[in-house]
């Protein structure tokens, strides 16, 4: 009995100095510990059903072991000349302003001790994303840009030295080009000069703008066209040593924005920006190629990456293994985010997509505040099915596994004669091909894992 009373006193005293180590760090350095901050996103403004964000909102997050609400909000002062207060809602004598209601939200993150980040959608010369057609001017007027560092300034020093703000993101989703629909990386870069806009240079100055009034708080600050990972490379890293860098993950758009319900599928073929070609978008694909501009700059910068807002508009075929992709890439890399959104609905909106449909997506999503269940595929039953792509091919084939890793595959010509065998010795569900030696024609190959062996044809070109 006294050896299990020592027993349960040292793991007590362990669990509370690391309780204690966690809790007693600095802001950055919690953006600095792998995937600690796990939330969603919470906006401002009436939700789609007209109803209002309440504490309830913010006490379910808690509840549910979430770390971080990215409060989503519009700037205090307006987009246009005078550039005064903005208001939200105005009736008679009844004048609300948007900074009255990002005041009852961090009022809701403060009563339930959660952290919270203030993302800034518009402000003087920045319109909303969201309603943006060509109308925002801050990025060559040098005056909006000097009012907009300002509103950053005075809206942080509102809420400073509140423990539980944690960052503040200075624009959501910059777009200087937004006429350009998806264009190639070369031409995306090349149309910003040519214009004379540079957001790394813009970013240094709103950033300059906060340290003359606090040195420490993690600042966060996004790629160009919308956050996407493709343009992730157009970034610089800043010379401030306490920045958190953002991307948004809703790549493919048109299976993650798609508005029909079940008409599109994943893993499958969507066009790729950065490759400028169609591909196969799957876990290893996302992984190893598409996130792969941000990967790089976190190992080589060593800083915090972000995922500020990943998601799926409605159910759809292999939306649960979609979303557990992307939350698993971000544990295995030590990326935190927030997914879009909470009870925001009845688009992105999770329990309201289950209550529609059947479906169990709730479930999939809470388990990503711990890292947990990241790879469904298994475990919602997806076909063990192989697929080869491209086919027909130029030299590289792929062949993706449905759930169980590959373990072999064979190549032979026509005649049934074996040419050709790949052993593999990794846990990956993916393996890759070089056949460019190989004469052009018809081949066939056969696959092996430990529950299937399947024939595909393959035609090299």
């Amino acid at each position: 009995m006294k050896t299990l009373t020592l027993l349960v006193t040292i793991c007590l005293i362990f669990m509370l100095g690391k309780f204690n180590s966690i809790s007693a760090l600095t802001k950055f350095q919690k953006w600095q510990q792998p995937s600690y901050f796990k939330g969603f996103n919470m906006s401002v403004w009436d939700n789609n059903d007209d109803r209002m964000v309440n504490q309830q909102d913010f006490d379910s997050l808690k509840a549910i072991g979430a770390t971080l609400v990215v409060i989503q909000t519009q700037g205090s002062l307006q987009v246009k000349p005078p550039y005064g207060p903005n208001i939200a809602y105005q009736e008679g004598d009844l004048t609300i302003y948007h900074i009255d209601r990002l005041d009852s939200m961090v009022g809701f993150a403060r009563n339930a001790e959660l952290m919270y980040v203030i993302a800034v959608r518009d402000g003087p010369g920045r319109v909303d994303i969201s309603d943006d057609i060509g109308t925002t001017t801050i990025w060559k007027n040098q005056t909006e840009q000097q009012l907009y560092g300002q509103m950053l300034k005075d809206m942080a020093k509102r809420y400073l030295p509140d423990s539980l703000f944690v960052g503040m993101t200075l624009t959501v989703e910059p777009n200087p080009m937004g006429e350009m629909w998806e264009p190639p990386i070369s031409e995306l870069d090349s149309a910003l000069k040519t214009n004379g806009i540079n957001l790394n240079n813009l970013y240094s100055l709103w950033i300059d703008s906060i340290r003359t009034l606090d040195k420490d708080l993690p600042l966060i600050i996004g790629g160009v066209h919308a956050n996407h990972p493709e343009y992730f490379s157009l970034m610089s890293k800043q010379a401030d040593d306490k920045i958190i860098y953002v991307t948004h993950l809703y790549n493919p758009g048109n299976f993650s924005h798609e508005q029909t319900a079940n008409s599109v599928t994943y893993p499958d073929n969507y066009w790729c920006v950065r490759l400028n070609e169609n591909s196969y978008f799957h876990r290893t694909f996302l992984k190893e190629s598409l996130y792969k501009p941000v990967r790089d700059f976190q190992t080589t910068y060593n800083v915090p990456i972000l995922i500020g807002e990943f998601g799926l508009r409605v159910p759809q075929n292999g939306g649960e293994i979609y979303l557990s992709d992307i939350a698993g890439i971000a544990c295995e890399f030590g990326w935190h985010f927030a997914i879009w959104g909470f009870n925001n609905g009845p688009e992105f909106n999770y329990k309201d997509l289950d209550s529609i449909y059947g479906t169990n997506y709730w479930g999939t999503v809470k388990s990503f505040m711990k890292c947990e269940n990241t790879d469904v595929a298994e475990k919602i039953g997806l076909s063990e099915s192989i697929v080869l792509y491209p086919n027909p091919s130029n030299g590289k084939v792929i062949f993706e596994s449905g759930i169980v890793p590959l373990s072999k595959a064979e190549i032979y010509n026509v005649f049934g004669i074996l040419i050709h065998t790949i052993i593999k010795t990794n846990n990956e569900r993916s393996l890759e091909i070089n056949i460019s030696m190989f004469p052009r024609g018809v081949y066939f190959v056969k696959t092996f894992n430990k529950n299937n062996i399947q024939t595909l044809k393959l035609i090299l070109n």
